[in-house]
């Protein structure tokens, strides 16, 4: 694949990526849960086809964190695996407290790939990989961590009391997750195609 159509497959990675994630807003598991799983195998075709697309235009720090970004979702496959296999294995006795905490596990897949976008973001400033809006990956990426570490650290911090109060501001950030999502999306797909016109 060349580099122009890896870029396009990249921001068509991420816009699917983004509808699957605003699925963590639809306040149902059987949604929520498989969307999750789905975005993070989205977002992570995303960075390996971003890595692709501009792996010789940013510093070696870039390339690297775009690919440590796809190792941490495999590592929270695993991680979700074993969860399932616990839960399955006879811990079938967890109080809520338990269960709340394991929702930090169940949806921190997209957290790690979307950290992995705003680092590449940062590199993406200082060598200007893009042709146009080098700042978008950084602004994109940083929503959904930022979110995901507060509630993380409150339900864990509180013995799995979850943060109620917090939610309206969640459910905002999750959003504009999803917009910048779809906007980078976008602006790679046709800084895509420029690049094939003037190849």
């Amino acid at each position: 694949m060349s580099q122009p159509e890896s870029i396009k497959s990249s921001g068509w990675m991420f816009i699917a990526g983004a509808f699957a994630f605003i699925t963590i807003l639809s306040n149902s598991d059987p949604l929520a849960i498989p969307g999750s799983f789905i975005s993070a195998l989205l977002l992570a075709a995303g960075l390996l086809n971003l890595r692709a697309g501009y792996g010789e235009n940013v510093s070696r720090f870039g390339r690297n964190i775009l690919l440590m970004g796809v190792i941490g979702m495999v590592l929270w496959y695993v991680a979700l695996a074993s969860l399932i296999i616990m839960y399955y294995s006879g811990i079938r006795h967890a109080t809520q407290a338990d269960g709340e905490r394991y929702w930090v596990v169940l949806f921190g897949g997209p957290a790690v790939g979307l950290l992995a976008l705003t680092l590449f973001g940062l590199t993406a400033l200082l060598t200007k990989p893009m042709l146009r809006l080098n700042w978008l990956p950084f602004l994109t990426g940083i929503w959904y961590p930022v979110i995901y570490s507060i509630f993380s650290a409150y339900v864990i911090l509180h013995y799995g009391e979850f943060p109620d109060q917090y939610l309206p501001a969640s459910i905002l950030m999750v959003a504009i997750q999803f917009l910048t999502l779809c906007i980078l999306g976008f602006v790679l797909i046709d800084d895509s195609s420029k690049d094939l016109a003037r190849a």
